[in-house]
């Protein structure tokens, strides 16, 4: 009796397909007596060569209502509903995730910012010259960052900031969003004659900026004394001021970008609709105008860094700061 139960277990365990392996190998899943696949990277096993998004989450002890599930193939992602039949024995299948619904898109720059690991999801959130977009990809590369912002790849290139510093992507180089430090994309023309251009602009301005700057309609540089300014004209603020839009300056020091940008100016001055005070605000002259100044520096935690900061960074850091004003007070 042990000699033919011995043999019926290694039977069994032969006549297991696992489609992970499958993957990886690029060959096609056999028919089995049973099937191993990943959720979430942990393991589990059916013996159903048809499953449905039902029977997935059950194994995850997850629910339809409040989760979604994302199955991973080598052609693309596909969200899985409840009553949805997916055959094990098709090529291509990874992995299926399973999420809350709240946690389908997953912003990269925010991960970066908050110092976490980002999760394998259905959709990322990536930032580009300072806007952001959707992918539905984990891994990306250098001409599909070009191909959502519609630039040429013969006359422009992709660098990428991370938490190791910044680096050139090639057009077929792969960059894996679930990597942790991944910050934001700078699209930067190869000649001068694409993309945004502008002779009185302060020649310490980095091609970084350039291409930041490409967004808005009109930029101007204001020479005063020893000191330079970068003038936005017409930004667009966030809710509750007294105005949507203002010109906005910034000082550019002449050793920049080895000097950090500080502190923001408005024109006209910014109010709270809400009749609430704004703390260390002060004139200055810009331009023969009375600019508001926001006496608003960095943290410890969140110092100048030359390799990776730029007037994009500082224009973030602005607006985060016009935000956070109304978590005050």
């Amino acid at each position: 009796m042990e000699p033919n139960s011995n043999k019926k277990n290694n039977t069994m365990t032969k006549n297991k397909t696992d489609l992970r392996e499958c993957y990886h190998s690029g060959v096609k899943p056999e028919i089995a007596y049973e099937y191993e696949f990943y959720i979430n990277e942990q393991p589990h096993r059916t013996k159903k060569q048809i499953i449905t998004g039902l029977d997935l989450h059950e194994l995850a002890q997850t629910n339809s209502t409040t989760h979604f599930i994302s199955m991973k193939t080598r052609a693309n992602k596909t969200l899985i509903g409840p009553q949805v039949q997916i055959n094990l024995t098709e090529c291509g299948i990874e992995r299926f995730t399973i999420l809350p619904f709240e946690q389908q898109a997953l912003d990269i720059h925010e991960c970066y910012c908050a110092g976490s690991t980002p999760y394998i999801t259905y959709k990322y959130i990536i930032k580009i010259n300072g806007d952001k977009y959707e992918v539905n990809q984990e891994k990306i590369t250098g001409l599909e960052i070009l191909n959502i912002v519609g630039k040429a790849p013969d006359n422009h290139r992709v660098k990428m900031f991370s938490k190791g510093g910044k680096v050139l992507i090639g057009l077929q180089e792969v960059v894996d969003l679930t990597a942790c430090g991944v910050e934001r994309f700078v699209i930067e023309p190869l000649d001068c004659t694409e993309g945004f251009i502008r002779t009185d602009l302060p020649l310490q301005l980095i091609k970084e900026d350039l291409s930041f700057l490409e967004k808005f309609r009109v930029v101007n540089s204001i020479s005063n004394g020893s000191s330079d300014w970068l003038v936005l004209r017409s930004c667009t603020l966030p809710d509750g001021y007294n105005v949507q839009n203002a010109d906005v300056a910034f000082m550019i020091p002449k050793q920049y970008p080895a000097a950090a940008l500080d502190m923001f100016y408005f024109y006209p001055p910014l109010s709270r609709a809400d009749g609430l005070p704004i703390g260390a605000l002060t004139l200055q002259a810009i331009e023969g105008k009375d600019y508001q100044r926001w006496s608003r520096h960095r943290t410890g935690d969140n110092i100048w860094d030359p390799e990776t900061d730029s007037v994009g960074s500082h224009y973030d850091l602005m607006i985060n700061c016009l935000k956070s004003e109304f978590k005050k007070r």
